[in-house]
């Protein structure tokens, strides 16, 4: 995958569109004082480039009592993890699937409605999956905070 760099003028777009994604070009291009052209050019650039899609995201935050479950896998040493990634990458609960250097292999995050749910699905198919040879798993007590945007990182 190509790596693409993000200037002054993209990162200020992505995140005045991480705010609101209907708002007009022509509504960026006044607030950032470029023209609506230039914005129509950066974001085809950045969507051709797959550096971002347009999306709705569901707000958590209003649905009654969510719990986001951290699974934390190991594997089992002989079998490819990409294998067991690309398993977990392909169920639609998964939201985020990522290889770990640490205390597992691999984290993936779902939301469930509580502790049952979460048995039964780990139970009826991510046990099953060929490759793995363990879970842990967290619980969120309470939801705090959940900004899916991108566009800030740490420097």
């Amino acid at each position: 995958m190509k790596r693409i760099e993000l200037s002054d003028l993209d990162r200020r777009i992505l995140d005045r569109l991480s705010t609101d994604a209907r708002v007009s070009n022509r509504e960026i291009a006044r607030e950032l004082g470029v023209t609506e052209g230039a914005i129509r050019v950066r974001l085809k650039r950045l969507t051709d480039e797959k550096a971002i899609q347009v999306t709705a995201i569901t707000n958590y935050d209003l649905m009654p009592d969510p719990l986001v479950a951290y699974l934390w896998i190991s594997t089992d040493a002989g079998y490819p993890l990409k294998e067991v990634i690309d398993a977990l990458s392909a169920q639609p609960q998964i939201t985020y699937v990522a290889s770990l250097i640490g205390r597992a292999d691999i984290l993936a995050i779902t939301w469930v409605r509580d502790a049952s749910q979460l048995a039964d699905y780990l139970h009826a198919t991510v046990d099953r999956i060929p490759g793995i040879s363990g879970i842990h798993y967290e619980l969120t007590h309470k939801l705090i905070k959940h900004d899916y945007r991108a566009t800030n990182i740490v420097d």
